[in-house]
C-alpha cells in the first residue's frame, strides 16, 4: 500500500485528513485537544486531561477512555495501550521524529512526523486491514505531538545557547 499522508483540508485549516481512515480535527494554537472521526463515522476525543501529567487519553463518544498513551521519560516514544491492547511507539530513526507503531516485536505502521506544514505526518502501513483506524488516528495525533515538542525543544535550547 502506498504511504499516506495527515494532509490539512483545503478548506478547514484544522482539519487533517488520513485518506481512507478518517480525519483529525485539532484545537487552536496552544490547545492540545482534538476530535478524531473514523471514516465508519466512530469519533473520539483526544486530550491530555492534565498539566501536570504527560499522558494522552483518547475517549470514545460516550465519554470513557479507550486508549492512552504514556512517554518515556528519557528516551523517544512510549506505551500506547488502545482498546485494552497494550502496543509501543519506538523510535524508527535517530535523526527523524519517526516512530514504529509495534504489536511486540511486530511493526504496524512506521509514522514520520514534522512539527509543521499541510502534511505533518506520513503514516507507511503494510496492511491496513491489521490496524484499527482508531488507533492509527490516535498514533498519527501523538506523533504529531511528540514532533512538536521535540521542535519546541530544539528551538527553546538553540535560544538559551545563544544568549547564554
Amino acid at each position: 500500500m502506498p504511504d499516506l499522508d495527515l494532509a490539512r483540508n483545503r478548506d478547514d485549516r484544522r482539519l487533517y485528513d488520513l485518506h481512507g481512515v478518517g480525519s483529525i480535527r485539532v484545537g487552536g494554537l496552544f490547545s492540545r485537544v482534538a476530535t478524531a472521526t473514523e471514516a465508519s463515522g466512530a469519533s473520539w476525543s483526544f486530550d491530555r486531561p492534565s498539566l501536570w501529567r504527560r499522558t494522552t487519553e483518547a475517549s470514545d463518544a460516550t465519554g470513557a477512555v479507550v486508549g492512552s498513551f504514556d512517554p518515556r521519560t528519557l528516551r523517544r516514544g512510549g506505551a500506547l495501550a488502545w482498546r485494552g491492547r497494550e502496543f509501543e511507539l519506538r523510535p524508527a530513526s535517530a535523526w527523524r521524529e519517526r516512530y514504529a507503531l509495534a504489536d511486540g516485536e511486530r511493526e504496524l505502521a512506521v509514522l514520520d512526523g514534522k512539527s509543521w506544514g499541510r502534511r505533518p505526518v506520513k503514516v507507511t502501513i503494510d496492511d491496513p486491514n491489521a490496524v484499527d483506524p482508531g488507533l492509527l488516528l490516535f498514533a498519527a495525533f501523538v506523533v504529531r505531538r511528540l514532533a512538536e515538542d521535540a521542535a519546541a525543544a530544539a528551538s527553546s535550547g538553540s535560544s538559551a545557547a545563544a544568549t547564554g
